[in-house]
């Protein structure tokens, strides 16, 4: 359809007026565009790689996506050809106009495009479920894919991408409703539920921890950020806990960092994420940081934290304002916590080597506290000890025999678990002893199986394999043979796997346990050509 001067009109279509045609066969395309929607769950790119499909069974040259999102949300793009002479912001700005059409009017459109004399284009809106009249179904996105020839305009091609659409829109709908519940299950597990802790009093009563008592003491009159240093098993995020717990800064939530290296991961965990910042955000969630407002956020393994996203800290802790990911707001975001970073790692190394912020480090760390650990304070293992009998089973008046107490004290011991190994041998004690034949409440040295002397050191690692023997010139051909050994031997399995999988690179990265990108790298630097793969897919 054309208006004045012959522009191009896009026609709008409803789900009713599309038919599909007796002959055609579309179960085996439905099949490929399934697996590759489910396959893509597994990383949370099921978005992408559903258009990706959809582009290789039905020919298009492009395919985009946008969730339903104030400001209308980003655009995914999944594969583009595009038309010979059309620059890719063209391309983007006739899909934005596209796809915010679709959003406002919430019906199909196709038609021409308007920058070359063949092509056309199809885009649907997405709903959360296959009944559109349904009080609960909402609107969740559009799809849009353009093709060079005028496939767009075609009745079975609509008919096509209006089931895939329906499908598609039905597993963001639940993938919305997965990561709602997995963000409730991660603020849960990260917010501090453990009754079971020993309070501050406790913890330090000792009277080894009586500077690190007189310093946590003086911290309570403010709000400055501590940072709690010493080896694994000391007990620092226990007295971090006990402190926010003395003090009644709660929440009191918990961040494990360092259990991914991605910028996008680690923002959207501290800072949270909108919807459609980036591939599987097919719903907004908060970080961490607004979980915590009002309370207490502890940072644990802080030195794990990568330098692109220590930087976010920084800004975050000078000015408490943050920003999360895809959000569009002018003013940015705050929140009033108190942080209490805890590492077992070298800080003083780590700032020296460059690998932690020493103007990060001056932040976090107002109030440095260093636990020793526990064979510098052997003295206080007989009280410690006592302490978690009570506190595990306060109904029995548990004792610890003299023999059992020398045994716990030997200097023989190292203690490398510190704290945390203590208890565990304690409760271990506790639970032979209640199984024994006395009734007495005691615990024995026989109870312990503690051992008597130190343990003989682990054998010395083997040192990695060199290329020894003759001059360099002669030793570099050697790596040089086996890296075109190693080469071909890579090229002939990514060739295997890309056969396997018809020629789809997303399959064969999972098949191959590598990202997307890192394969597509490598394919280039091999030489390798996926569509001849796909062609011979389509050709037999």
């Amino acid at each position: 359809m054309t208006g004045e001067g012959g522009t191009p009109q896009p026609i709008c279509v409803t789900p009713a007026s599309v038919s599909v045609a007796e002959d055609n066969a579309p179960w085996p395309r439905v099949r490929n565009v399934i697996d590759a929607l489910v396959s893509g769950l597994r990383t949370g790119r099921f978005i992408e790689e559903a258009l990706e499909s959809l582009c290789v069974e039905l020919g298009a040259s492009s395919a985009w996506s946008t969730l339903e999102t104030k400001g209308h949300g980003p655009l995914h793009r999944s594969r583009t050809a595009g038309f010979q002479g059309v620059s890719l912001a063209v391309l983007a700005q006739h899909v934005t106009e596209v796809l915010e059409r679709v959003q406002d009017e919430r019906v199909t459109t196709a038609g021409r495009v308007p920058y070359a004399e063949v092509g056309s284009y199809v885009a649907v809106p997405l709903w959360s479920e296959a009944d559109r009249s349904a009080k609960t179904c909402e609107f969740v996105g559009a799809m849009y894919l353009e093709f060079s020839g005028n496939q767009g305009t075609q009745d079975e091609t609509l008919a096509f991408i209006e089931a895939m659409a329906t499908l598609l829109g039905g597993m963001i709908a639940q993938q919305t409703r997965i990561e709602s519940t997995s963000e409730d299950l991660l603020v849960e597990r990260a917010t501090d539920r453990h009754d079971s802790y020993l309070e501050l009093d406790q913890l330090l009563a000792p009277e080894s921890m009586r500077g690190i008592r007189e310093e946590l003491r003086a911290a309570m009159q403010s709000g400055a950020s501590i940072m709690i240093l010493g080896e694994s098993g000391t007990g620092k995020t226990q007295l971090g806990t006990a402190f926010a717990r003395a003090v009644r800064q709660e929440p009191i939530v918990r961040a494990t960092l360092g259990m991914a290296d991605d910028l996008n991961t680690i923002t959207s965990e501290l800072f949270g994420h909108e919807r459609g910042a980036f591939s599987g955000a097919v719903s907004k969630r908060k970080g961490l940081v607004e979980h915590a407002d009002g309370g207490t956020l502890i940072l644990d393994e802080v030195l794990n934290l990568p330098s692109n996203a220590q930087k976010l800290l920084l800004d975050f802790t000078q000015f408490g304002l943050y920003r999360p990911l895809g959000y569009q707001g002018r003013e940015p975001k705050t929140a009033k916590v108190r942080l209490i970073s805890v590492t077992n790692g070298d800080v003083p190394q780590a700032i020296k080597e460059r690998r932690f912020r020493q103007d990060l480090y001056y932040r976090l760390a107002k109030v440095p506290i260093v636990l020793p650990p526990l064979r510098e304070r052997r003295q206080d293992i007989p009280k410690i000890a006592t302490l978690f009998l009570h506190h595990l089973d306060g109904q029995t008046d548990w004792e610890l025999s003299p023999d059992a107490l020398d045994l716990l004290t030997s200097p023989h011991l190292p203690w490398e678990g510190n704290i945390r190994e203590l208890e565990a041998v304690v409760e271990r004690a506790r639970n032979r002893a209640r199984a024994g034949e006395g009734s007495d409440a005691v615990i024995d040295a026989r109870h312990l199986d503690l051992p008597e002397g130190t343990s003989s050191p682990p054998p010395p690692a083997e040192p990695p394999a060199t290329f020894e023997g003759g001059d360099i010139a002669t030793r570099w051909q050697k790596i040089l043979e086996t890296r075109d050994g190693l080469e071909a031997s890579e090229k002939a399995i990514i060739e295997e796997t890309l056969a396997a999988c018809e020629g789809f690179v997303a399959r064969a990265a999972r098949v191959l346990s590598m990202s997307r990108t890192g394969l597509i790298s490598r394919m280039a630097t091999l030489e390798i050509d996926a569509d001849a793969f796909r062609r011979r897919r389509r050709e037999g």
